[in-house]
């Protein structure tokens, strides 16, 4: 099968909300989907929180990857995280996610970026076995990863 990856433009918002919402049902979290289209294109493309890369089939959309940088202190250097990959049942197991990683790959070289990094569920196991084929390496036995949002991140500013 012939597909191409590119970056999104405006014109994909709708697919790519629905990209979304079709993860967040694979791993059981449709009820954290709180966005509109309208919000989430004003954060891809207008405040520019994120960058998101599509992966196309005879002009068909068939998955997505969305990504931002981060840095580390350490190494001094930037890198990505990529927040969501994602490729339609249909289509798995055909090369695009690991289409996906080179271009992410070849951005960080591009940009002198000395990682990229992601999360995955623990239960997964074909996305785990997946990753680890590409080289990676599970850093939770040694890092936890915390988060404040909603109302503990209000109350925060009141401490």
């Amino acid at each position: 099968m012939k597909f191409q990856i590119r970056k999104a433009t405006e014109g994909d918002i709708d697919v790519i909300c629905e990209f979304v919402r079709e993860l967040a049902s694979y791993e059981n979290l449709s009820d954290q989907v709180t966005f509109t289209n309208e919000i989430f294109a004003d954060s891809i493309f207008n405040k520019n929180h994120a960058k998101t890369l599509i992966c196309e089939s005879e002009g068909r959309a068939i998955g997505y990857a969305i990504y931002f940088y981060t840095f580390s202190t350490f190494l001094g250097f930037g890198g990505i995280y990529l927040e969501d990959i994602y490729v339609k049942k249909e289509f798995r197991n055909q090369g695009i996610g690991k289409a996906f990683f080179k271009f992410l790959a070849q951005i960080c070289k591009d940009e002198n970026l000395k990682r990229l990094e992601w999360c995955c569920l623990n239960w997964n196991k074909p996305s785990i076995k997946f990753y680890e084929s590409l080289g990676a390496k599970n850093q939770s036995l040694e890092w936890r990863n915390y988060r404040l949002d909603g109302e503990n991140l209000e109350k925060l500013l009141n401490l």
